[in-house]
C-alpha cells in the first residue's frame, strides 16, 4: 500500500535522484535542441530543499521504497498549484500518479482548483493529466533559455 509522507531533510537526496530519473526517462520525447534534464531545479538538491520549506512537499513510499513526489502550493485556501510531481519509472503505469492526485485532493478539501503546467514536449504527462481530468487551458511558446514551451493545466473540483 502507498503512502504518502511529508519529506523530511534526510529524504531530499532521495527524492532530488527520483526527479533526475522520471526528467531522464522523459528525455526520449525531448527535442534534439532541448537540454536533458528536465525543468530547471528539478536535478538540484537545493531546489528541493527550498520547495520542503517553502511548499507543501509530499513523499509517496511502497514499503519504505521511494517511489513518487509532489509538491504543491495552496492560494487563498481554494486554489492548489502542484509545482512538481515525479514518479520513478520503475513504478510508471501503475498507478501511483492517479493515486498521489486523488489523494492529495483528499488532504486538501477546500482546494477547488488545482493548477500545474508540464513540458510541451512531454506527451505522456500531457495525456496522463487529461485522463485524470485536469484540462489544457493554455500553451506558452518556448522559453529561450529553455528551448520549450509549457502546456498549462487546471482541474476543477466538483
Amino acid at each position: 500500500m502507498w503512502t504518502l509522507e511529508i519529506i523530511s531533510p534526510d529524504t531530499i537526496e532521495a527524492a532530488t535522484e527520483l526527479a533526475k530519473a522520471a526528467f531522464s526517462d522523459d528525455d526520449r520525447f525531448r527535442p534534439l535542441t532541448v537540454a536533458s534534464g528536465g525543468p530547471p531545479g528539478h536535478d538540484d538538491p537545493m531546489v528541493h530543499g527550498r520547495w520542503m520549506r517553502d511548499s507543501h512537499y509530499y513523499a509517496c513510499f511502497l514499503e519504505g521504497c521511494l517511489g513518487g513526489s509532489i509538491i504543491i502550493a495552496v492560494r487563498g485556501g481554494a486554489r492548489g498549484i502542484i509545482h512538481g510531481m515525479h514518479v520513478h519509472p520503475s513504478v510508471m503505469n501503475k498507478g501511483v500518479g492517479s493515486w498521489m492526485l486523488r489523494e492529495i485532493r483528499r488532504l486538501y478539501p477546500a482546494v477547488k482548483i488545482w493548477e500545474l503546467e508540464t513540458p510541451d514536449y512531454a506527451k505522456r504527462n500531457h495525456h496522463f493529466y487529461e485522463k485524470n481530468g485536469f484540462v489544457r487551458v493554455s500553451v506558452t511558446g518556448p522559453e529561450p533559455d529553455l528551448g520549450f514551451g509549457f502546456f498549462q493545466y487546471r482541474f476543477v473540483v466538483q
